[in-house]
């Protein structure tokens, strides 16, 4: 330990309340747990209110740090798709509610709707707005935020827009959503999402099994599994009534190792002991982590459903590079990466992962086609 840092222990409030705000529940579950504490039914005030009164050594609060840190340091991409029966102008729909003055409603603000023009001349929408987000604060009983989102907006044909949104945070997408629902909502336009609701729970596993083969390209090869999360009743549409409060699960180091062999392999993953005694008991997988290894760089990419409803989207969590004068070592280099390259890794995943998730609602579709033929 260096000498000359100065180090501040944070006071019992100010560590609970960034446990609170921006610390992910199941790291510093695993991190008790390899110390030997545990909670049972006990909510995360009342968690984190326990915490912050142990006295942590140097090393454990640097932990603590990097989990805080890494969980409120993301990058997120998720979207959507904007269809119409009919064929629709974006910039038309635009400039009418421009016009008519509700570009500014509910909270949102949208601030401006610009086109650009991709290198190969094609050409995109680059849409930007402003949200209020309410959260607890420590003396008062809300705080309010004013948070400024980006977004894009690319023509599919003339009925269909795909619309993604690049964030630090989950509600940033679902605030794109909620704002476009407002402006389009005289123009007869639908908005389609990849919502678990949509899969089945054997559909869920098979989903995140064939993004680990299907969801970057060539250029990168799976090396390993990083998490898995799981969750009873995950509102998939097998279950008609999630319960709010069951907690997240997450496979064990062994289960991790067994079921990233099965993928290396090219097992079938249902096959795997603990995720078929998961899916029996009720389980669907709502995330996957995922290491790429590519010339040169690996990634760490974590896929998820997150919110209620449960929205599909990627967050790049790590890249690295080889470290210097050590072979086949890697160091964290994210500060060096390109940001454009940066959406690109996270882009070119989530449009495959929505090819995977219609792919497997068209399995099913017709699976069940031709099970009333035969019954007929």
């Amino acid at each position: 330990m260096n000498s000359k840092q100065k180090i501040v222990y944070p006071s019992p409030r100010d560590l609970k309340a960034i446990l609170l705000d921006n610390a992910n529940r199941t790291d510093i579950k695993a991190f008790l747990r390899r110390k030997g504490i545990f909670f049972f039914n006990a909510t995360p005030d009342d968690m984190m209110s326990s915490v912050s009164e142990i006295i942590f050594g140097y090393n454990d609060l640097q932990k603590i740090r990097s989990y805080v840190y890494r969980a409120s340091n993301k990058q997120i991409l998720s979207g959507f798709t904007l269809t119409s029966d009919k064929m629709f102008d974006l910039t038309s729909i635009y400039n009418s509610v421009r016009k008519n003055g509700k570009t500014k409603t509910d909270g949102y603000e949208l601030k401006s709707i610009c086109q650009k023009k991709m290198a190969s001349g094609d050409t995109y929408y680059e849409g930007s707005m402003v949200y209020t987000k309410k959260t607890a604060g420590r003396i008062e009983f809300l705080r309010t935020e004013e948070r400024d989102v980006s977004f894009i907006m690319k023509k599919v044909d003339d009925r269909n827009w795909q619309v993604e949104v690049d964030g630090s945070q989950s509600a940033d997408g679902k605030s794109v959503i909620q704002m476009l629902e407002n402006i389009t909502k005289d123009h007869q336009v639908k908005i389609t999402l990849l919502l678990l609701d949509y899969l089945s729970r054997s559909e869920s596993i098979t989903f995140f099994d064939r993004l680990s083969h299907e969801g970057l390209g060539s250029e990168w090869k799976l090396e390993d599994i990083g998490r898995i999360t799981l969750k009873k009743h995950a509102g998939t549409y097998d279950d008609k009534e999630e319960d709010a409060d069951e907690e997240d699960e997450e496979a064990s180091v062994e289960q991790l190792s067994g079921i990233s062999q099965a993928i290396l392999e090219g097992k079938n993953l249902r096959e795997n002991k603990f995720v078929k005694q998961a899916e029996d008991s009720g389980y669907a997988f709502t995330s996957m982590t995922y290491v790429f290894a590519g010339k040169a760089k690996k990634i760490k990419l974590r896929a998820e459903f997150k919110r209620n409803p449960k929205i599909f989207e990627v967050c790049l969590e790590n890249y690295m590079e080889p470290a210097i004068g050590e072979k086949e070592k890697y160091e964290d280099a994210m500060s060096s990466l390109d940001e454009a390259d940066n959406i690109a890794i996270r882009s070119v995943f989530w449009n495959n992962a929505k090819k995977v998730f219609k792919s497997i609602q068209d399995e099913r579709l017709k699976s069940q086609t031709m099970v009333t033929s035969r019954k007929k």
